[in-house]
């Protein structure tokens, strides 16, 4: 009875409090021999579980933190590649872009160094805007240009002697 009875405060002591120990002493105090035995095997079932029940829920813990980890590792590696997916799909569209430009100018015989300056997703867009840009430099150097078509531009300039000054400054000239 004395084992039972340390084996009872054991039990109490786990559950933490000694308000649980005095409740425990109240119930066992009115309780046989017998009652006391079965008393105190089911605080020992009770504590045996509840450690039990702490460990699992320490692995099951540890479980779903070594879970999450897996899943963020997969989902960066899956992060990284969708990530290059679509630098390589976005390098790929400008070089496109780039190529079509090029091959607008060469056919519009529009100098290579204007080629970037067109505006367009489609060939035909950039062919529309080659014309414009060729229409706006050829009136640009139009106006730049002088024209060399030979022929006399002013009437020559009159002689300036000193006789003809005063003639037409006496108004008889």
């Amino acid at each position: 009875m004395a084992d039972e009875n340390t084996s009872t405060t054991d039990v109490s002591d786990d559950s933490g409090s000694a308000t649980d120990a005095g409740q425990h002493d109240d119930v066992s105090a009115g309780l046989g021999e017998a009652g006391q035995k079965a008393l105190a095997a089911e605080r020992k079932r009770a504590a045996a579980a509840e450690k039990t029940a702490k460990s699992s829920q320490k692995q099951i813990e540890d479980l779903s933190r070594q879970l999450q980890e897996f899943q963020d590792r997969d989902k960066t590696d899956a992060q990284k590649l969708t990530e290059a997916k679509t630098a390589a799909e976005k390098q790929a569209a400008d070089a496109t872009a780039r190529l079509l430009r090029y091959e607008v100018a060469a056919a519009k015989k529009l100098p290579a160094e204007w080629a970037a300056r067109l505006q367009g997703s489609t060939q035909e867009a950039l062919e529309a805007d080659a014309d414009a840009l060729l229409e706006a430099l050829g009136t640009q150097q139009q106006r730049n240009t002088p024209s060399y078509d030979g022929g006399v531009r002013t009437g020559a300039p009159a002689t300036t002697d000193m006789n003809a000054l005063i003639r037409q400054k006496a108004g008889l000239g």
